[in-house]
């Protein structure tokens, strides 16, 4: 007679289908990834970022004169560069920086540390560029300032260009220490459970 106990053993190739089982998907995509402290922090820094820009767009304008809405790109640029100002100068550096912190907030407000690359890097300069048309209408509502395409482009290329700088790395120290981490739990905990001589 048999004595089996009922259990059958894993071989590979069968399919796990106990219930609340999940098939392992790609990076990021298990809620479980997310870092809710992260998330809190980035998007606690968002809204103080943005409240910034918005105080800042709402602050009118005083010149002599102004020039008519550009909805050509890179026209205001080329206008600028032309000029060779110092005044000039900074209001490129001004578009580009205004924006520029939502390059890193945006991913860490996502709180994911383990996700593909080139789409975080699209996502982020797409969220870019839909806030920064958002402050752009906003502004010309409000202010004197007049609608110039060049000012969301300026703040799209501060927003793809700090994610370029500070994310990719960030993010590659930090799986690196957690590797790190991990192997040194794994190290302590086989030290702590080592068979005894009998």
């Amino acid at each position: 007679m048999g004595t089996g106990t009922g259990r059958r053993s894993a071989r590979a190739g069968d399919v796990d289908d106990r219930p609340g089982r999940r098939e392992p998907g790609p990076p990021g995509d298990d809620p479980s990834d997310v870092h809710r402290g992260a998330r809190l922090l980035g998007l606690l820094l968002i809204g103080l970022q943005l409240a910034v820009v918005v105080w800042l767009a709402s602050r009118p304008i005083s010149a002599a004169w102004m020039t008519d809405t550009n909805l050509t790109p890179f026209a205001t640029v080329r206008s600028e560069l032309a000029v060779g100002t110092a005044h000039a100068y900074q209001e490129l550096a001004r578009g580009l920086l205004l924006l520029a912190p939502l390059g890193v907030l945006l991913p860490l407000a996502g709180g994911r540390l383990e996700t593909a690359a080139l789409p975080s890097f699209l996502r982020t300069v797409f969220a870019g560029l839909l806030i920064a048309t958002g402050v752009e209408l906003f502004q010309s509502s409000l202010t004197s300032h007049l609608l110039d395409v060049d000012d969301v482009l300026l703040a799209g290329i501060g927003v793809a260009g700090s994610h370029l700088l500070v994310v990719p790395a960030a993010r590659a120290l930090l799986r690196r220490r957690g590797r790190n981490r991990a192997a040194r739990a794994v190290r302590t905990s086989g030290f702590a459970i080592a068979p005894s001589a009998r």
